[in-house]
């Protein structure tokens, strides 16, 4: 897990260049940077190991946002539980026939 995230104004930032550095080097050891304008937070700065994380976690957002999504979910994990569930080509296919 990484350290506590911390922030770096842009200004501060425009006023000391060689910060930069420090901010990169801090992300690629695992910690947050985040970009502040006037005290809002407008960006961070992340290791390449964590984007594939924030990715997934967007996706998962995504999908728990879409109250269709989460409902075909449980169904889907209601199904599984009660036995209802095919495995294979061939079952799918009849599964579908049957369903026509």
């Amino acid at each position: 897990m990484s350290d506590a995230a911390f922030e770096i104004a842009l200004e501060e930032l425009h006023a000391h260049p060689e910060r930069w550095d420090e901010a990169v080097a801090s992300a690629a050891r695992g910690k947050v940077i985040a970009l502040t304008d006037r005290g809002e937070r407008l960006a961070a700065v992340v290791s390449a190991d964590q984007i594939g994380l924030v990715e997934r976690l967007q996706e998962t957002v995504e999908v728990l946002s879409d109250t269709e999504a989460v409902m075909a979910i449980v169904e889907s994990r209601n199904s599984i539980a009660a036995g209802e569930s095919v495995y294979g080509s061939e079952a799918i296919r009849a599964l579908l026939d049957h369903r026509r």
